[in-house]
């Protein structure tokens, strides 16, 4: 277990924190996409299988407990249930784009492990950035975990509870999830097996997202260290020439060559950035609205069951699993938006007058593309830390109206 928790250390190697979380996650359900991406391993389909049965008996348990009028239990089933139905949509996604995501992944280390931009300050601009991804993805995992094991846990806990109370008659065994299933198996000999494999489902949704969502966040979190290692190149390049009033033509031709190709790699992360943007288009929209409903099913029925100390637990860690996740998203997204804007204003600071006229235009062509920043958006939302912070507050606004009519 040690060994799988390296990358919270401080002091590891840059290998042991590069996409530790998405890859530990994803490996373990058979969705890593690896070097290639061609091969779709047996418990990435099996693992689809038992998700979507999961998806299917939950929601259908949620629309019985919505027909009956049984508010609290149709909130209590359709709140993980909508969870899952995203997940599943991501599992499906990361399937069908498993060859771009490995394409991707290979470009962005090409980029990352460039041996030609290995100094020191840049070796640890990587180093900072990775670091900050792996703590970063190792809380929403952490925290869907502790969710989905108090899930689990509860039945267990109320049956040793009564058990302990010898209050036998209310002695009543139930799933960790409310999912539809055969009265056979929710019957001796066949209960234990039901209760695992309900259990995992929610297991499985949970790596799945770690996963997921945390390839999104790792790959954003290295876009803002390429950035920022072109803002250090740049940095470097003028920096033997500060105190020069004119150039030779040498020092002149080497320079240029040094901004071309510093124009080039701007070109190449951008692309890469767009290409990435569109392959999790509908990955990032969908988890936007499922995050909004999940909140609100979590705040409701926190506030139905304020009384009840499991339960109110229960959607506590519910509720900041769900803000975690988004978070994930938001910060992502302002991560790149802020380190391609720097590199205008890395730019400009420098000493770009030694240039020719004709020099310039690639001094002016750089500011003019890194001053919009690259973003992350989707339609009807962006990314960024606004963006979360404005659902926090409406979050809490709406916490307020109901308290109010309490």
């Amino acid at each position: 277990m040690s060994e799988w928790l390296r990358f919270l250390k401080r002091d590891q190697q840059l290998d042991v924190y590069f996409f530790a979380v998405p890859r530990l996650s994803l490996d373990i359900m058979g969705y890593w996409p690896g070097k290639t991406g061609d091969t779709w391993p047996w418990r990435s389909l099996i693992h689809f299988a038992i998700l979507a049965i999961g998806v299917a008996t939950e929601l259908h348990a949620g629309m019985c407990f919505l027909d009956r009028q049984q508010i609290t239990l149709a909130l209590e089933t359709l709140c993980p249930a909508g969870t899952s139905a995203v997940t599943l949509l991501k599992m499906f996604l990361m399937l069908r784009f498993r060859q771009d995501l490995s394409i991707m992944w290979n470009r962005l280390s090409g980029l990352l492990f460039d041996p030609n931009w290995e100094r020191p300050e840049q070796r640890d601009i990587r180093l900072k950035h990775s670091a900050m991804a792996a703590r970063i993805n190792f809380w929403p995992l952490s925290a869907g975990f502790f969710t989905c094991t108090t899930y689990n846990l509860k039945p267990i806990l109320i049956a040793m509870i009564l058990y302990l109370q010898n209050r036998y008659e209310d002695f009543v065994w139930f799933t960790p999830f409310n999912m539809t299933m055969p009265k056979v198996l929710l019957n001796y000999p066949f209960f234990p097996l039901t209760y695992i494999f309900i259990a995992y489902t929610g297991y499985v949704t949970i790596f799945m997202f770690g996963g997921c969502d945390g390839f999104y966040f790792e790959f954003c979190a290295h876009l803002s260290a390429l950035f920022e290692v072109l803002q250090a190149e740049i940095e470097s390049m003028f920096r033997p020439y500060t105190d020069h009033l004119e150039l030779s033509p040498v020092q002149l031709y080497i320079l240029e060559q040094k901004m071309r190709s510093v124009i080039i790699r701007h070109n190449a992360i951008i692309d890469l950035t767009r290409f990435f943007r569109d392959r999790y288009t509908i990955i990032t929209l969908a988890h936007f609205v499922s995050a909004a409903m999940v909140i609100g099913f979590s705040m409701v029925n926190l506030l139905t069951l304020g009384n009840n100390g499991l339960g109110a637990m229960l959607y506590v860690a519910y509720t900041v699993a769900a803000l975690s996740q988004l978070l994930v998203y938001c910060y992502g997204g302002t991560l790149v938006a802020e380190s391609s804007t720097g590199l205008c204003r890395a730019m400009f600071s420098c000493p770009w007058q030694l240039f020719k006229p004709k020099q310039r235009r690639l001094v002016q062509l750089l500011i003019l593309r890194s001053q919009r920043p690259v973003s992350m958006a989707v339609p009807f939302f962006s990314p960024s830390l606004a963006t979360f912070a404005a659902i926090l507050q409406t979050s809490g606004s709406i916490i307020a109206l109901v308290k109010s009519f309490q």
